[in-house]
């Protein structure tokens, strides 16, 4: 956009958070202002680059973007109970006159027991400006609670800042530095003896399955170009949701293939994903590896403990449920895997926020039985996982929404990417298959960063 329709933008939101104001005053209580704009479709990824609070980022398979900006409600807890009485929460919102098709952005770790620092177990949040873009346009939601004893000139001098952050130029095309230094955790030697350990463990019971993970460590001189990295996310990964979330300078992002659930208009879409092999450099090649994996006897108990699960945790949520009765694949640039997918209509007393509690974490992240999977992984893996292998989505405050599982990941700090890659490990697995496997894995965000491999 250019700096006249900027101006013009700037004018139109004075103006309605000027009419919000006198509402307010007249009322004597707090107004929810809620308008949309249509403008010219922006720079989305320069713009959540540019907002150093709080940034949301979801990018969607079908080409559509939806992109959160700055706080106006938010909530944080140590454990994802919580997100049970999610409902309540958006009742009164919408009592208190939000429209139906605001958005509730955010997410959960992997576990509460393995956070990262100034990253909540849960975090959720009502964007202050909501926007959904595609090819040919970008909608821009303002969610903003109006005050009957604020000046105006305090409204102003908030939105200000986010308006250039949200005009925000395309930056110039921006090089990724080489690693100075790549580090993994645990590293390849580590990692066999404790996948060798694992299976052992998994032989004397009762654990069924347990997905270790593996973290990498790269460290660069330049400062990584954030809009970069997440447009190489999208150009590389068509097939996925390109995630990211921005705390106080600290990203999490990624390409993940999994979803949790989605629910529209009461139908709830999810899958089981589970089981891996590699891409094969010919369709041959390809064609060899998958039907190796579909044939592989592990990786057919490996995708139908994850099924089981999904379809146990829903039923009790769910009518007339549907899943495919056979696994089909599902093909991404650098890996290969059985997918099933499942739908269901909800009943009356469910809604997303108890299917999110519910589902989440799932075997195909943590391992089965669930609990003593987790509680084995969090004595074992020589890192927190954070919100990898967490969850992260949008709901509206009509009940719709979409979850992923966040996969394919990694955080980065300015000079930083901390990538993480996750295996299931069963009671035949064997360490060098896994150790390959990672490494697969691991070449979604070494792609985007435009680095080879895990050496420096």
């Amino acid at each position: 956009m250019d700096k006249h329709g900027l101006e013009l933008t700037r004018i139109w939101f004075d103006d309605i958070v000027r009419e919000a104001l006198d509402r307010a005053r007249q009322r004597h209580h707090v107004f929810w202002l809620s308008e949309t704009l249509t403008i010219p479709p922006i720079a989305l990824s320069s713009a959540f680059a540019a907002a150093k609070d709080f940034g949301w980022l979801f990018w969607r398979p079908d080409g559509m973007v939806q992109l959160g900006l700055g706080v106006s409600r938010e909530w944080q807890w140590h454990h994802p109970t919580h997100l049970a009485d999610m409902e309540h929460q958006a009742a009164r919102l919408r009592n208190e006159g939000l429209p139906p098709d605001t958005w509730v952005v955010g997410g959960q770790a992997f576990h509460a027991d393995s956070p990262w620092d100034g990253w909540p177990t849960v975090y959720l949040a009502i964007p202050l400006i909501q926007i959904v873009q595609d090819a040919e346009k970008a909608i821009v939601r303002l969610a903003l609670p109006v005050h009957p004893d604020q000046a105006l000139e305090a409204y102003q001098r908030l939105l200000e800042p986010w308006w250039d952050v949200l005009f925000a130029s395309t930056l110039p095309h921006q090089r990724i530095s080489h690693p100075q230094a790549v580090a993994s955790s645990p590293g390849r030697a580590e990692w066999l003896r404790l996948v060798a350990d694992t299976v052992q463990r998994l032989r004397r019971g009762p654990l069924d399955k347990v997905v270790l993970a593996r973290s990498l460590k790269l460290s660069f001189t330049n400062a990584l170009p954030v809009p970069l990295i997440l447009d190489n996310l999208r150009s590389q990964n068509p097939d996925a949701t390109v995630f990211a979330v921005q705390r106080h300078g600290s990203i999490f992002l990624g390409a993940s293939p999994e979803l949790l659930i989605r629910v529209r208009q009461n139908q709830a879409e999810t899958m089981s994903l589970a089981g891996s092999a590699a891409r094969g450099i010919t369709p041959e090649d390809d064609s060899r590896l998958a039907r190796a994996m579909i044939d592989d006897p592990k990786t057919q108990r490996e995708h139908r403990v994850v099924k089981e699960h999904v379809t146990q945790a829903l039923s009790r949520l769910t009518h007339d449920m549907m899943v495919a009765s056979a696994p089909t694949l599902k093909k991404l640039p650098s890996v290969q895997h059985l997918w099933t997918p499942i739908t269901a209509q909800l009943n009356h007393d469910a809604d997303i926020w108890k299917i999110v509690a519910k589902l989440h974490p799932t075997p195909a992240v943590a391992g089965y039985p669930v609990p003593e999977a987790i509680r084995y992984l969090i004595a074992v893996e020589p890192f927190t996982r954070g919100w990898y292998a967490g969850s992260l989505g949008w709901t509206s405050l009509a009940g719709d929404g979409e979850w992923i599982v966040a996969l394919r990941s990694g955080r980065l700090d300015p000079h930083q990417a901390l990538l993480y890659a996750g295996c299931g490990i069963m009671a035949d697995s064997d360490p060098e298959t896994e150790l390959a496997e990672s490494d697969w894995k691991f070449s979604t965000m070494l792609s985007a960063l435009e680095v080879d491999g895990e050496k420096p």
